[in-house]
């Protein structure tokens, strides 16, 4: 073979790589192009990424050109396939247009449908932050005491503001906790959440209890369920957000030096959680949960104990009642034994918010003012909503699909006054 046929063979190598790397750039050109396409938002909003998909839809990074800053897109398609997610989202919108506070999520935008009287999808612009808890306590990081404490700080504050409009969140776990490096917390997602009223700021806590009878029991995570929620109680109260607030801050205490990567873990993993979420093999049999170590309220008893007969006695469910009787007497492991090697004003705290009992739990004004967040505190932030939010729909169980489209368009005229009534 001589020298020139050599060189042939190099040339033709070298643009055979060449013409696939083309190809290769054309393929994701072309992919970028759709992913675009399948996103019907207006030119102002420049759709660069997918961000991640859920049960009611996907969100994406964009770049809005007139605020001039990154967004998050969050587009639900097949809204009104079925109506009782389509009344979720709904909620969302209607509760993130009425909040205003630096940590809570901020809604800017729900865009037009193109279809007034036949859309079935819709897109929120909502804020971009850099992270979230629950990938923050997976990345292989060690973080300061003062960062979990700014941390635990900013989402209480974020709290404050919104137990004080009547709203209870009902499902706080990491993921929605939105994140930026500054540590600022930016409360989100609000499916699950419930207005309680406008009357609420009047109600004393026999009455709120009442308010909240027409709740449903089925919502929090179950690694953040507070033991009321399990035990199917009707009347609890926005306390069940405060135990859910004490599980995030166990999983961020589990990242300062002194605990393994390895090791981190929910304060509470249950794989079952009795009644609402049963093992399949075992959905009737007491017995194994109550003797078993698996279980989420098991695993709560383990940590800190099991309830007092006058806990017990407080349970407004007869069966509740008899279940927790059934559970061995133990004083738990503690909180504060867990966390011994850390310093205990942080594991002080995190003992009142994990009570048994959701009246003797620890409310978010009194955790403010706890002397763990004397270093971060300012009061200015802790401002209280200016009115009780109290949304209309909430009181019509049997909402059709007009009527919903219609309860969406009033939404998008709180951006958009523009857009006729129908």
């Amino acid at each position: 073979m001589t020298a020139s046929t050599n060189q042939e063979r190099k040339v033709t190598i070298s643009e055979l790589e060449q013409k696939e790397e083309q190809r290769r750039a054309a393929a994701q050109k072309d992919r970028e192009a759709k992913f675009r396409e399948a996103w019907k938002v207006p030119r102002r909003y420049k759709v660069k990424q997918l961000l991640g998909s859920g049960a009611y839809g996907n969100v994406a990074e964009a770049w809005d050109r007139e605020l001039d800053k990154p967004v998050a897109i969050k587009q639900t398609r097949h809204l009104l396939d079925d109506l009782i997610d389509a009344k979720r989202i709904l909620r969302e919108a209607a509760i993130l247009g009425h909040l205003n506070h630096p940590n809570i999520c901020r809604i800017y935008d729900i865009v037009v449908p193109n279809n007034l009287l036949a859309f079935n999808e819709l897109y929120m612009v909502l804020e971009m932050c850099d992270s979230d808890l629950k990938k923050l306590c997976r990345a292989q990081v060690h973080l300061e005491p003062l960062h979990v404490t700014t941390l635990l700080y900013n989402l209480l504050v974020g709290l404050n503001y919104l137990h004080s409009a009547g709203i209870w969140h009902r499902d706080l776990k990491p993921a929605n906790c939105l994140v930026d490096e500054d540590c600022t917390v930016k409360i989100c997602d609000f499916g699950l959440s419930r207005a309680v009223g406008g009357d609420f700021k009047h109600l004393d806590q026999a009455g709120k209890a009442a308010s909240a009878r027409s709740l449903t029991g089925h919502v929090v995570t179950r690694w953040y369920r507070a033991p009321e929620l399990i035990l199917l109680q009707e009347s609890y109260t926005e306390a069940i957000d405060m135990w859910s607030v004490g599980c995030i801050y166990a999983e961020l205490l589990g990242m300062l030096t002194g605990t393994e990567f390895k090791e981190r873990s929910p304060l509470f993993p249950g794989h079952t959680c009795f009644p609402l979420s049963p093992d399949n093999k075992h959905k009737t049999d007491t017995k194994y949960y109550t003797k078993g170590t698996h279980d989420q309220l098991s695993m709560i008893c383990a940590l800190i104990g099991t309830p007092s007969e006058q806990d017990v006695e407080q349970l407004e469910v007869e069966d509740a009642r008899c279940y927790m009787r059934c559970f061995s007497k133990k004083e738990g492991s503690g909180v504060r034994a867990k966390f011994a090697h850390i310093d205990n004003a942080g594991p002080a705290l995190l003992e009142h918010m994990l009570v048994f009992s959701a009246a003797r739990r620890v409310t978010v004004a009194d955790a403010l003012r706890n002397t763990l967040f004397a270093p971060v505190r300012s009061r200015s932030r802790e401002f209280r909503a200016t009115e009780v939010l109290s949304l209309d729909f909430e009181h019509h169980d049997n909402l059709d699909e007009k009527a919903l489209r219609q309860c969406f368009l009033r939404q998008v005229r709180r951006y958009h006054p523009e857009v006729p009534e129908i």
